[in-house]
């Protein structure tokens, strides 16, 4: 097994809590029979993930009468990432099959859960439909094929309250890997406003919430065009979100929707989620 980013693990603890919390119902309470349902949806290392998160949370206070609520989740998430996943990035160059094997059992399954959604997005230029082929085109020329076939269709996620259309985006570097740490420095990201990232996930739900999105507006089969063009000619696909939300700033915050190219330029789309 190769190094793993602790921001790729970050994301996978990430995405099992949305689990959790999707699970729970307007009351923002998730009980045991919520996330019981919950599990039957999910399979693998997601479902390990989710599970064995929902009783770590669960199990740091007995007297919550076998429920949990965002903040609950929200303050487990923030204890293992310092707790469980940091402290064993010994030289803060990610996470060596030496540190994993150190790890406990949750933080094992969070590694797990990256490495799989990291597959998941790499080989995703093998497909074999025709639009599915690579370009050979990179950079800005990429970004606005990418661009021209997301015309007319907008993200809806991470809970925004409107949709946003896409516009092209690339930044020239040279990167062998996309994490948190080398986004940041592409786009020479400050301590500004909206220049923090507050969300860094693999791309494949946002881009299957653009499908979505599509099929809502009678643009399915362009969304799904789209979806296989990206991965035909990006890999490790990453969502990120820039904040954090100010009431005194406008509504707009950047969301970017883009992977590392042939060439190793960040290329994709950038659109935004509207908060008030």
């Amino acid at each position: 097994m190769t190094t793993i980013a602790t921001s790729e693990v970050h994301a996978a603890l990430a995405r099992a809590a949305d689990q959790l919390l999707s699970a729970g119902g307007a009351d923002g309470i998730v009980s045991r029979k919520d996330i019981r349902a919950k599990l039957l949806s999910l399979e693998g290392a997601e479902r390990d993930l989710a599970s064995a998160l929902y009783k770590f949370v669960d199990g740091r206070d007995a007297a919550r009468s076998a429920r949990v609520t965002k903040s609950d989740i929200d303050a487990a998430v923030a204890f293992i990432k310092t707790e469980l996943i940091d402290k064993h990035d010994l030289d803060q160059n990610g996470l060596s099959d030496e540190e994993v094997a150190r790890m406990s059992e949750l933080g094992k399954q969070a590694v797990a859960l990256a490495r799989q959604l990291k597959k998941a997005t790499a080989p995703a230029a093998e497909t074999t439909a025709p639009t599915g082929e690579a370009s050979g085109l990179t950079g800005e020329a990429l970004a606005q094929k990418i661009a021209e076939l997301a015309n007319g269709l907008f993200l809806d996620d991470f809970g925004s309250e409107g949709g946003y259309g896409f516009a092209p985006f690339h930044a020239a570097a040279k990167l062998s890997q996309l994490t948190q740490d080398t986004f940041r420095a592409t786009l020479g990201l400050t301590d500004g406003p909206k220049q923090k990232i507050v969300k860094f996930e693999p791309g494949d739900r946002s881009l299957q919430k653009i499908i979505g999105v599509g099929y809502d507006i009678d643009c399915g089969p362009q969304a799904e065009e789209l979806v296989r063009f990206m991965k035909a000619n990006l890999r490790e696909i990453s969502a990120t979100v820039l904040g954090p939300y100010n009431e005194e700033l406008d509504a707009e915050y950047p969301v970017y929707i883009v992977g590392i190219d042939a060439a190793g330029n960040l290329v994709g789309l950038k659109s935004a989620a509207i908060w008030t």
